[in-house]
């Protein structure tokens, strides 16, 4: 196929619909994957209320994260305490950059996305986004779970969690044509 064949093809209507609507859901992946990074993380260091504002140990946040990054980036900075804490992998951290890298392209770049015939989002980033969500809200729901008076004594599926997050991520991932986790599902409850 010529160059004049394959940019025709990328300009087709058809085609600028499902360009806009991976690139649509790529951008929701990635800001929904920040907040449980960054804020999530910051929130593990609440302690309470004072005068009607959240309170944190900003001294143990800054110890325990932040100091896990030379220039005390929070996102690197959380996604290394993340990995201390065994909720994520270093692949999955390295898959965060190639996302977060992916994201600035589409976001900055969405013009060349709709014209270039060789530059495409990425699905398959896309597909690892939607377990790195389910990773999180499987952490994050199971330090709720043991914390939580209210499961005491109750037997607890912890791979079985599904974040809101989470659930919006497959949701996206559908609308995108990403395949769904069945396997994956499968191979974990084995």
């Amino acid at each position: 196929m010529d160059m004049e064949q394959k940019l025709s093809a990328k300009l087709a209507p058809e085609s600028v619909a499902t360009t806009l609507i991976h690139a649509g859901c790529f951008l929701s992946a990635y800001e929904l994957i920040k907040p449980q990074i960054i804020d999530s993380v910051h929130g593990f260091f609440w302690c309470g209320f004072k005068d009607g504002k959240h309170q944190y140990d900003e001294a143990r946040y800054e110890q325990a994260v932040l100091s896990l990054h030379p220039t005390k980036n929070k996102y690197l900075a959380s996604c290394s305490w993340l990995v201390d804490m065994q909720a994520l992998t270093t692949e999955q951290v390295a898959t965060l950059a190639e996302i977060r890298t992916h994201r600035n392209e589409i976001a900055h770049e969405l013009p060349k996305l709709l014209v270039d015939p060789d530059f495409e989002v990425r699905t398959d980033l896309l597909a690892d986004a939607v377990e790195v969500v389910r990773r999180l809200g499987v952490f994050w729901g199971s330090i709720e779970a043991d914390t939580n008076p209210d499961f005491d004594g109750q037997e607890i599926d912890y791979d079985g969690i599904k974040s809101g997050p989470y659930l919006l991520m497959e949701y996206l991932a559908s609308i995108a044509g990403v395949p769904g986790d069945d396997e994956g599902s499968q191979a974990r409850a084995e």
